[in-house]
């Protein structure tokens, strides 16, 4: 259900990683978390089965051709390809010696999400979650979201 151009509204995603490297480990110390528009990394919250849940909001608005486009701290590139990323930081020094900041990243693609979903994840109890831990660097084919209470669990 599309809202009209100029008006905004928020979901909540909630994604979920173990936060081992998805390759062939790097034996270096990094920083893992949730990449933000700054490339700063935010671990999320370890949770009892070992793994990491990452939640946050997104503002959603509508595109003159009907699809949603997102917006927020955490998301990056241009609609309809918009993403988020979980990163694996290198330390400031090695980073500069290397010139290259990241160990590893994955995408985390919003393309899969419509409406619907966007109704739903915008009710105050209600998040749009995925299991992204299998998920590898490249990847980019839609990620199988489903709906859950959003709770400390």
């Amino acid at each position: 259900m599309p809202t009209q151009p100029s008006q905004k509204r928020q979901m909540h995603l909630r994604l979920i990683h173990d936060g081992a490297q998805p390759g062939t480990p790097l034996d270096e110390p990094l920083q893992f978390g949730l990449q933000d528009s700054n490339g700063d990394v935010h671990p999320g919250t370890p949770v009892a089965s070992g793994t990491r849940r990452f939640d946050l909001t997104l503002d959603v608005r509508t595109a003159a051709t009907g699809q949603p486009v997102f917006s927020g701290a955490f998301v990056h590139g241009r609609p309809p390809a918009h993403f988020l990323y979980l990163s694996w930081k290198r330390e400031a020094t090695r980073a500069a010696r290397l010139n290259a900041p990241w160990g590893w990243r994955i995408k985390i693609p919003l393309s899969g999400i419509g409406w619907a979903d966007i109704q739903a994840a915008e009710r105050p109890d209600t998040c749009l979650a995925a299991d992204v831990t299998s998920r590898r660097p490249h990847r980019t084919e839609a990620v199988e979201w489903r709906l859950e209470t959003l709770r400390n669990a």
